[in-house]
């Protein structure tokens, strides 16, 4: 009688890793449409968007650009926003998956160009001809426009797709409204995306995101008992306005430097030390990662949700629950780190 083999735990290979943290160069640039470095007249194909979390239906959107793009022999050009219009035009705008840097990094990494647009009121106010012709035609020479069927620009979204299209058919431009990408029988937009993440179905926001979620901090002071527990954490201050997950145990990998490694981390504040003003939102311990890490940047990646958060009964069975967690992670990753080229 034979039994079924253990799979070795193994961390995600560099390549991998690299796509998750958002380090694959393809070898574009980045420009704003009204700055000195901004190219003069460039013949390319556009992608337009806000693109936060640069999911799968985004992805695809611009992988047609590229056909289309390359078709022409011309450049692939994502444009973009800063800020992200819903920061200027709502009072309370969503909390976003990516920074606006991180948007930049993993636009760039298809390969494509990014313009970025400066995103005031009055650039709100404009119509689709004016944002074409005064806004990007300095810096863009558009032969096609890609977007989602959904797509809406200008006061109050007046100009649709079909609107752009009548327009772009009196200016030699093809306008392409593509269908929103399904996964599940349910569009992938930034919103789902951005509940999955918020109930802690990590899986599913993997799944939409086509890579683990992520997070950036900078590793701070926290309460200092994690280290007299035998289970020491990098407590982390986190960037305001990004989308936080449900409060939790998490297993997935941290990036230090240029190092990856295996982490057990716990989201919200925990419940057995919620009231102290020490205790950090996310903190994680990193399997096999020793040496001072206060004041460094740290992003988290998460790769699925362990348990939700509770208070127990006490600090021995606190202790013995995170040791398990923490040999649930060991079992998935091992507890050596990867280095990053």
């Amino acid at each position: 009688m034979t039994s079924t083999p253990v799979p070795r735990a193994s961390m995600p290979d560099v390549r991998e890793l690299q796509r998750d943290f958002l380090l694959s160069d393809g070898g574009g640039r980045m420009f704003y449409v009204d700055g000195a470095e901004a190219p003069r007249g460039l013949p390319c194909v556009i992608a337009i968007g806000a693109f936060d979390g640069f999911h799968r239906g985004h992805q695809d959107l611009l992988a047609r650009a590229a056909a289309d793009a390359a078709s022409r022999g011309v450049a692939t050009v994502a444009v973009t926003f800063d800020p992200d219009p819903d920061e200027v035009l709502s009072a309370h705008p969503a909390h976003k998956l990516l920074s606006f840097d991180d948007r930049v990094c993993a636009l760039l990494s298809t390969g494509a160009h990014v313009a970025v647009v400066p995103f005031t009121p009055a650039l709100a106010e404009l119509d689709h001809d004016a944002f074409f012709s005064r806004v990007l035609a300095p810096a863009l020479d558009i032969q096609a426009i890609h977007v989602g069927t959904d797509f809406r620009l200008g006061r109050c979204g007046a100009s649709t797709v079909e609107v752009m299209q009548a327009w772009g058919a009196q200016h030699a431009i093809e306008v392409h409204g593509h269908a929103l990408l399904e996964d599940d029988g349910a569009p992938i937009t930034a919103t789902r995306i951005r509940t999955l993440f918020a109930q802690g179905s990590i899986e599913m926001a993997r799944r939409e995101l086509g890579r683990r979620p992520l997070l950036r901090g900078t590793v701070q002071h926290g309460r200092g008992q994690g280290a007299d527990m035998g289970f020491p954490t990098a407590n982390m201050a986190l960037h305001t306005g990004i989308q936080l997950p449900a409060n939790g145990v998490y297993a997935g990998l941290a990036l230090i430097d240029a190092s990856v490694w295996p982490a057990a981390i716990n989201a919200g504040l925990p419940p057995m030390f919620d009231s102290d003003a020490h205790s950090a939102h996310l903190e994680a311990n990193l399997l096999g990662c020793t040496g001072d890490l206060y004041g460094r940047d740290i992003a988290i990646a998460f790769d699925r949700r362990l348990r939700p958060s509770r208070k127990f009964e006490s600090i021995d069975a606190l202790i013995e629950t995170v040791n398990n967690d923490i040999q649930t992670v060991r079992g998935l990753f091992g507890d050596t780190g990867v280095r990053l080229a």
